[in-house]
Parts: C-alpha cells; structure tokens; sequence
C-alpha cells in the first residue's frame, strides 16, 4: 500500500511538471508565432519601401534625361529661330539689292540675280535635310520597335536620344 501511494504521488508529481513544462513550451510557441507575422510584415515593407524608392530614382532619372534633352532642343530652336529671322532680313536686302542691280543694269523684273550667303544656304539645306529624314527615321523606330528592340538599343542606331525615342513610342501608341 505504501509502494501504491508514493507511486502515486510520483505519478502526480510528474504529471504536475509535465503539465508545467508543456505550459511555458506552449506559451513560448505561441509568443513566437505571434512575433514571426510581424518580423514578416516589418520585413516586407522594408523590402516594398525599397522597391519604391528604386521605381523612383528611375523615375527621377529618366525625367533628368528627358529635361537635358529638352533644354538641348530648346538651345537649338533658339539657334535656328535666329538663323531665320537673320536669312529672313537678308533675303529682304538680297530682293532689294537684286533689285537695284536689275534697275542699274536694265533686266527684266523675273531675270533678278539673286546673291546667296554660302553658309545660310548650307544651313537652310542642312534643316530640310533633317526634316525629311524625320519621317524615315521615324519609320525606321516603329519598325525596331515592332521588332523587339528596346528604347536603348533603338536610340544607339538612329543617333536620338533615349527620351525622344521613349516619347516617340509612347506617342505613336496613343494614336492608334
């Protein structure tokens, strides 16, 4: 009977600690898994902040580019909104000097000479040569585009810039 009854108490007092310790394991697995979601959740967000911040130094990049370009543009319509004004008051002088040549001289109204300045004249066909390889290089773009190149590998060909490229794409998209 004493055997049964100190069995007894060892049964009980194992079960007491056994109940004990599975409570604080128990309690720990729970705290843990309570704390992993939000050391899960705070590294995310890190992660997505970081993303974001990347997406926007692109960005940020990319419109540097863009307002380096156009600044490049607007220097040289500047430069050529001189150049025809200064051949617009020099054609003027021309038609009038061809005139008092023609009056001096005694020819007929339609036989005018005409005097040409050699740089005006190399510059005026320079300016309508790149217009009329606008529309070429244009096609050609739209073309490496439909063909899978990207804006980078299509500015190295044609000689544009990446921006222009970018616009040019995104323009030719919108109407059609």
């Amino acid at each position: 009977m004493l055997t049964g009854i100190i069995t007894f108490i060892i049964i009980v007092i194992f079960t007491v600690f056994f109940i004990i310790f599975k409570r604080n394991m128990l309690v720990k697995m729970f705290s843990l898994q309570a704390s992993v979601p939000a050391d899960e959740l705070r590294q995310e967000l890190e992660q997505t902040a970081e993303q974001i911040i990347r997406r926007l130094e692109t960005q940020i990049a990319h419109l540097e580019l863009l307002l380096e370009e156009a600044d490049t543009k607007t220097d040289l319509l500047a430069r050529q909104l001189k150049l025809a004004e200064r051949y617009s008051l020099d054609e003027e002088l021309l038609m009038q000097i061809a005139s008092a040549k023609a009056e001096t001289h005694g020819q007929k109204e339609d036989e005018k000479v005409f005097l040409e300045e050699p740089n005006l004249s190399s510059e005026l066909r320079v300016s309508e040569q790149r217009e009329g390889l606008g529309a070429d290089k244009r096609q050609m773009i739209l073309a490496m585009a439909n063909q899978g190149y990207n804006a980078m590998e299509i500015a190295k060909a044609t000689g544009l810039g990446k921006g222009e490229i970018l616009l040019m794409l995104q323009l030719n998209k919108k109407s059609i």
